[in-house]
């Protein structure tokens, strides 16, 4: 698959597998926005990225926020005209205890970040997808 100048968010993007999925589609030539709660993580992977002649901007935000899930959207749209694609990488395991010792406050934010973001994800990349001819997204 072609992905010169395709446009792609990845969430999750400060570290592991998200950072190395930013690299690997910014280096086949994908612009790509880059999303996760660590602002100064971020930043230097747009750098990193930007010195090897690729393109990329961050959002920093929680994906559990719905309003940040539209608002990566508008970034894709803003600094590079559309949406083509993303990859929806952002989760965590929450609290390693069994059932009965887990804190309600931690299964919710597991489900918020888990669960709720991927519904947020879909419900503005899709519309961005059609409106751009089409795409992919992977969770």
């Amino acid at each position: 698959m072609e992905l010169k100048d395709k446009t792609i968010i990845v969430t999750g993007a400060s570290s592991g597998i998200g950072a190395a999925t930013a690299l690997l589609l910014a280096s086949k030539g994908a612009n790509v926005v880059l999303g996760a709660r660590r602002k100064a993580e971020l930043d230097r992977l747009v750098g990193q990225i930007t010195q090897s002649n690729g393109n990329a901007v961050c959002l920093p935000g929680d994906v559990s926020d719905e309003t940040y899930a539209a608002a990566l959207v508008r970034c894709a749209q803003q600094n590079f005209g559309g949406l083509d694609g993303a990859f929806n990488n952002a989760g965590m395991m929450g609290d390693m205890a069994p059932v009965p010792d887990m804190k309600t406050s931690n299964w919710h934010d597991v489900m918020a970040v888990n669960l709720s973001s991927s519904f947020y994800a879909a419900k503005y990349q899709i519309p961005a997808l059609r409106e751009n001819g089409g795409g992919s997204i992977v969770f």
